[in-house]
């Protein structure tokens, strides 16, 4: 019994020396770790980790610059006419009388449908023509005979007066018929379908053998457009008032036919036409632009590049055409603001020139926008701006440490 509560005694004894040996060694650590650790300049202990951090991008600025182009968009080239080619007379087709898709004289035959039916009717209108003009030939015998006799009182006044109503009945039959006869031989001529301008025709709806009747419900035959082309464009009402002094904004435009590269000119025409009104769902204005004949590239149904060139110089935006994105259609630029932090900005792209975007919306002159490393960013991020054309460094510079100890 004694022999145990004295282990027990030395027992705990150990313990506890255990316990503050381990104590003192882990003060004596952290001490050491303290000592040797870097101490961050004050000024430069905030910018250190982000510094290490900030992806680096090239920037532009945005700049002014004149131009006579208030307004770029896309126009659609139609023709000045289109016709839809559509019988007169009803029958059946004999013949197409042309080759699809060449171009046309007005006057020239297209179709040709069965004209039997109608040398039938036309002749039994003549038949019936020479009918008239054998009863009034023999009417108007009678009348002078009635004449000669009342000379003479030798008829009734009342028996003159009715040979001459029969006379006059007789020549009404006369031009009834002849209008039938025109009219039998007008069916005729219809049986031979003319161009009705000069243009381009397209394929044949239907062929010979088919049987089509007429008037303007029934399908057409073929569509004829007419060589002389037009450009229509819808623009915004807002960018023609911007573009022209305060009330002469509805006179004195131009279309200026763009290449595909947006920069060259094809060619500049006059706008011919301004709608009345300003649409209510779009805000844009129609208008048309006489293009001329059609020529090699340059048909009806073409989508060209177009500015719009006021009658006064516009001052407007100008970035880098690098710096455009597109996202879902929409163009956009990421704008650097005077904090190194990102900004979306939605704008909308005009003209291309020397490498050089028109923009309006969004942006405004002296802002620094993207131009490399805009896969590296995003809105609400700090960036490192390096003037366009300054070499990047390989990393961000470190902040000034020191050491203790």
């Amino acid at each position: 019994m004694k022999y145990s509560q004295t282990f027990q005694t030395i027992t705990s004894a150990a313990s506890r020396r255990r316990a503050m040996v381990a104590t003192a060694t882990a003060a004596a650590t952290t001490l050491l770790l303290a000592a040797c650790q870097p101490v961050v300049d004050e000024a430069k202990a905030g910018d250190a980790p982000v510094a290490a951090t900030l992806p680096q991008v090239h920037v532009a600025p945005v700049v002014q610059r004149t131009t006579d182009i208030a307004h770029v968009q896309i126009a659609r080239i139609e023709p000045a006419q289109r016709v839809d080619i559509r019988p007169r007379v009803a029958g059946q087709i004999e013949a197409v009388l042309f080759k699809e898709g060449e171009a046309v004289a007005l006057g020239q035959p297209l179709f040709r449908i069965d004209p039997r039916p109608f040398e039938i009717v036309l002749a039994s209108a003549q038949a019936q023509l020479r009918i008239a003009q054998a009863r009034e030939v023999l009417a108007r015998q009678f009348v002078d005979r009635a004449r000669e006799l009342a000379l003479a009182s030798a008829i009734a006044t009342e028996t003159v007066e009715r040979r001459q109503a029969s006379h006059a009945e007789a020549l009404a039959a006369v031009q009834a018929a002849q209008a039938a006869v025109d009219a039998a031989r007008l069916e005729l001529e219809h049986t031979t379908i003319r161009a009705p301008l000069a243009g381009r025709v397209g394929r044949a709806l239907l062929t010979a053998g088919n049987q089509v009747s007429a008037g303007a419900t029934q399908p057409p035959l073929a569509s004829l457009l007419s060589s002389e082309l037009h450009l229509h464009l819808d623009a915004p009402a807002a960018a023609l008032q911007q573009g022209s002094p305060a009330g002469a904004w509805l006179t004195g435009w131009q279309a200026r036919v763009l290449a595909d590269d947006g920069q060259s000119a094809l060619q500049t025409v006059p706008v011919s036409f301004m709608d009345n009104e300003v649409d209510a769902a779009t805000g844009t204005v129609r208008l048309r632009a006489r293009l001329g004949k059609e020529t090699a590239g340059r048909m009806a149904g073409q989508f060209m590049r177009v500015g719009l060139v006021s009658n006064r110089a516009q001052t407007s935006l100008w970035v880098p055409d690098k710096a455009v994105g597109t996202d879902q259609g929409r163009h956009y630029v990421m704008v650097v603001t005077p904090e190194d932090a990102v900004d979306y900005r939605a704008v909308e792209a005009g003209v291309l020139r020397d490498g050089m975007r028109q923009v309006t919306n969004g942006v405004h002159a002296g802002e620094r926008v993207v131009t490399e490393g805009l896969m590296r960013v995003r809105p609400g991020a700090k960036v490192r701006a390096l003037p366009s054309g300054e070499m990047p460094q390989a990393g961000a510079t470190p902040a000034t440490t020191k050491t203790r100890g």
